[in-house]
């Protein structure tokens, strides 16, 4: 139903925002069909940019990490479509070296093939289908309201138990720590509901509960697994797995595969857009550009 109302939605912010765009260049006198396509471009993306912040912030709150994309996207497209305006309109234009549209283009141009890049491969792992029968599966955790996980971690969890009932032989690590106002452990969270709620034998669940972050998830699950070649599957959310998967590779895992779980809408789209953000900062973090 979700994804229903956010398509119907979408549609309607499009067909506005073109709308939109054809007010805009009512005015418009030059021919340049390059610019009054971007108008056309820019208007319902920074229509629906300013409308999804508003929903993440409603559904996640402030505390939603890099919620501020949105608004910049918004303040972007706002003054592209001021500039460009202002150029058909104009009779003489905007006088812009031409070194600096180049720079500006060539800069735009590259940092957008970048992105679509990255976003390929978060979208690729977003869809892998698990190995079976692997050794291990690693369960990250994801925060917890007191004793309860929150959606991201629920999904986890149900993905898990899924995987473990059609694997009697793989050993699952519940992987996570005692966070601020969490009443206990994450890897804790993990356990009791796969078993209570699931009915997955406690002797197949280890716990790693002292890590803070997917490295640490990760490296704290290595030193219990104690095999680089292990095979392992990392359980996250589908749009966390490429990431999860490069931060495992740098780790030195050597046999890890995705397992991924459910990316929730509607902070979901949010998420998936984030990635590129943290796969460029890890990237850049451990030299790999």
């Amino acid at each position: 139903m979700i994804k229903i109302i956010m398509a119907a939605v979408s549609v309607l912010i499009a067909v506005c925002g073109v709308l939109g765009a054809h007010l805009l260049l009512r005015k418009a006198k030059g021919e340049k069909l390059f610019l009054r396509l971007s108008v056309y471009v820019y208007v319902p993306l920074a229509l629906w940019s300013v409308i999804y912040f508003f929903v993440c912030l409603g559904y996640a709150g402030a505390w939603l990490s890099w919620i501020w994309i949105w608004p910049l996207i918004t303040l972007f497209c706002i003054i592209r479509i001021i500039m460009i305006k202002t150029e058909l309109e104009s009779e003489k234009g905007l006088k812009i070296p031409a070194a600096v549209r180049i720079a500006y283009r060539t800069v735009f141009a590259a940092g957008l093939a970048i992105f679509l890049y990255v976003e390929c491969r978060v979208v690729d792992s977003m869809t892998a289908v698990p190995v079976q029968d692997l050794d291990y599966v690693i369960v990250l955790g994801a925060g917890l309201i007191g004793k309860e996980p929150t959606n991201p971690l629920r999904v986890r969890i149900e993905k898990a138990a899924e995987y473990m009932s059609e694997n009697p032989d793989t050993i699952l690590i519940a992987s996570g720590g005692k966070g601020p106002n969490e009443e206990i452990s994450e890897a804790e969270c993990i356990r009791d509901r796969l078993v209570r709620l699931y009915g997955i034998d406690e002797e197949r669940i280890i716990l790693e509960d002292r890590s803070k972050s997917t490295e640490e998830n990760l490296i704290n699950s290595m030193q219990i697994i104690g095999d680089p070649g292990a095979s392992v599957g990392i359980i996250t959310n589908s749009f966390h797995e490429y990431r999860a998967m490069l931060i495992a590779e740098h780790i030195g895992y050597e046999n890890a595969g995705p397992v991924p779980a459910t990316t929730l809408l509607p902070v979901g789209i949010h998420y998936v857009i984030r990635e590129f953000f943290g796969v460029v900062q890890f990237k850049v973090k451990n030299g790999k550009i």
